[in-house]
């Protein structure tokens, strides 16, 4: 009887073990993206879950739920039921800078939110319309010539492209006039259509548009010049070292879910990080790969990136609606 029950309690913890990493989805797999189509995020979502998908034996559809500066679709997530199949594309917008900006949200980061795993860190680049700037000393002085009557597009009230322009501008001691966009493709059309002056966004969407004549590249954030871009300046070399300005993204679910599902989906970020076509993209846009990781990485990695910027945010006193 004692052999008996060993051996039953034995089947019972292998079964347990294997129910805790083995789980697959049984439908299509939903990933918000908070921001509009077109932009750098979108684009990374989409090529995350073609690659994904592979993987998981499911389609996985983007779906774009863009507005509150990434607080919509975050919350979408937040409140989706926790069984794999709702995740969410995560930005330092979403993570970080949103907590700085608003008093309260309708959601917690800290208790509804898990991080599947971390996918990329990528330096911003200023980018001027093809009439705007030539220069960052030349933005400078026309900033400084007429305070707040240049304008600058962002993805929204609260989203990184806003947080660092305003970075920028209290780095600089100018003025600038926001204009925010639902999106960062948004704000990137306007500035090729000459509608505002200045847009801090990423290489690869921007490189595109500079190399047709459409927009200008004035400056890129890092210690270093981009080997994707050799030929733009670092923001440093133009008399700003202190200033520094990037976004980083990962995936992330409902805070519930379960942890043989978490553990499906990271593997499955994992093993699309790897492929050639996102290591291709991921360079293109002078990005750093911030995968592999766990979940628990992630979610420590977040937590940093908090206590780094959060207050800084907070002493913007930027009013959001």
């Amino acid at each position: 009887m004692r052999r008996r029950s060993l051996l039953l309690a034995g089947l019972a913890a292998n079964a347990a073990v294997r129910s805790q990493t083995t789980w697959a989805p049984t439908r299509p797999v939903k990933l918000v993206v908070a921001f509009g189509p077109g932009s750098g995020n979108d684009l990374t979502a989409r090529e995350l879950a073609q690659h994904m998908a592979e993987t998981l034996g499911q389609p996985v559809v983007v779906e774009n739920r863009a507005g509150a500066g990434g607080a919509l679709g975050t919350d979408v997530v937040a409140k989706a039921v926790p069984d794999g199949h709702t995740i969410g594309l995560g930005t330092s917008s979403q993570l970080v800078m949103n907590v700085g900006l608003h008093k309260s949200l309708p959601f917690d980061v800290e208790r509804d939110l898990r991080l599947i795993g971390l996918a990329s860190r990528t330096p911003m680049l200023l980018a001027a319309s093809a009439a705007g700037p030539k220069s960052i000393a030349d933005l400078i002085a026309q900033a400084k010539s007429q305070p707040g009557k240049l304008s600058y597009g962002s993805a929204g009230l609260g989203s990184i492209s806003h947080i660092v322009a305003e970075a920028f501008a209290k780095a600089a001691d100018i003025h600038l006039l926001h204009v925010p966009y639902k999106g960062n493709g948004p704000a990137v059309a306007d500035l090729a259509g000459g509608h505002v002056a200045l847009v801090f966004d990423g290489l690869s969407t921007t490189a595109p548009l500079a190399q047709q004549g459409k927009v200008r590249m004035l400056a890129i954030s890092g210690t270093r010049r981009s080997p994707a871009a050799p030929d733009l300046p670092t923001f440093a070399e133009q008399g700003l070292p202190a200033y520094e300005a990037y976004t980083w993204n990962c995936l992330f679910a409902p805070a519930k879910v379960p942890p043989e599902a978490l553990a499906t989906l990271n593997a499955a970020l994992n093993k699309a990080l790897a492929a050639p076509a996102i290591q291709a993209r991921l360079a293109s846009g002078g990005s750093e790969a911030l995968g592999p990781s766990t979940p628990e990485q992630a979610d420590a990695f977040a937590r940093r990136e908090r206590t780094q910027w959060v207050g800084f945010v907070r002493g913007l006193n930027i009013q959001a609606n």
